[in-house]
């Protein structure tokens, strides 16, 4: 008679459990995305009643560790069918970016802030003082671009956000934005993102500065022919990180190039020309022509799970 007891409050927790989600979702109380996820959770009702049954009479609580197991079932379902579906491409939302760029300005600052999203950035055919792109992806994001001039200095920010703190599953998937940069104008560059491929091909731009910060996924670099006019020779240009993930650095021959790395112990050897760069203590690349060279640059490239290749454009 008590094991029947504890079974029957079990599922009458259950039913409860069932009642009250329904109750709140017919009220708007609870997120539609989470109602949406119960409902796809349904049939492990029905896995509980099995182990319930089959744990009852052989283990003490056997209820309760059944109830225990149904609701791990149910996060690792939820965690597969989540990765499986932001790993999609998805085109249900774009957003267009379009500034035009005063004549007084000397300065772009530009800043992009994504999150499962691949990145291009590259330079724009013509030479007309204008920022063109798009953001092509899911539902669930929402896209906000800014444009502000002060005086020489206009700044540029382009801010993914997650529209749903709880995200339909439907709606879950990748994007990608492409900006094109005015050719000629100096830019600094300010890039992070949190899942997706990243490529930054400054070749034909003016860059100053260039900061890259990736949590997760490949990045390819190139840097372009340009001499900064805004630090010394011993300045540091900016910091180039995939956090989880390979990065490539293309570097033309004429650019010396000074690369501090940071691989955090990960035993993944850089790969790179030794004709052309000296490897030296302290985890450094160092052009052999940098004491003779026109144009110097100087880097910190951070990869502590992937491996750092250097090599000349294609």
């Amino acid at each position: 008679m008590r094991t029947r007891r504890r079974t029957n409050l079990l599922w009458g927790l259950v039913l409860l459990a069932v009642a009250l989600a329904v109750t709140l979702h017919a009220l708007q109380l609870i997120p539609a995305s989470i109602y949406d996820l119960l409902l796809r959770a349904w049939p492990v009702l029905l896995v509980l009643a099995g182990l319930s049954i089959l744990l009852r009479p052989r283990v003490i609580f056997g209820s309760g560790i059944a109830l225990i197991l149904s609701a791990v079932l149910v996060g690792g379902v939820m965690a597969v069918a989540f990765s499986t579906r932001s790993a999609q491409q998805r085109s249900d939302y774009t957003e267009p970016v379009l500034e035009s760029i005063g004549p007084q300005v000397t300065l772009l600052r530009v800043q992009i802030r994504t999150l499962s999203t691949d990145v291009e950035l590259l330079q724009r055919v013509g030479t007309d003082r204008v920022v063109t792109g798009q953001f092509v992806g899911s539902a669930e994001s929402q896209v906000i671009v800014n444009y502000t001039e002060d005086n020489v200095v206009a700044d540029l920010t382009v801010t993914e956000q997650q529209v749903n703190p709880f995200p339909v599953l439907e709606n879950v998937g990748r994007g990608t934005l492409r900006i094109e940069l005015p050719p000629g104008l100096p830019v600094d560059i300010d890039l992070s993102g949190a899942q997706g491929n990243v490529t930054v091909n400054a070749n034909g731009l003016a860059v100053e500065r260039l900061n890259l910060d990736l949590r997760s996924g490949d990045a390819l670099v190139t840097l372009p022919v340009y001499d900064p006019q805004g630090s010394g020779p011993d300045d540091s240009l900016g910091t180039l990180a995939a956090r989880d993930g390979d990065i490539t650095v293309f570097i033309d021959p004429q650019v010396a190039a000074r690369l501090e790395l940071e691989r955090s112990g990960s035993g993944l050897e850089p790969v790179y020309d030794a004709a052309i760069y000296n490897y030296l203590v302290g985890d450094v690349l160092e052009s052999r022509s940098i004491e003779s060279a026109e144009i110097t640059v100087r880097y910190t490239i951070v990869a502590p799970n992937g491996v750092i290749t250097v090599r000349e454009p294609l």
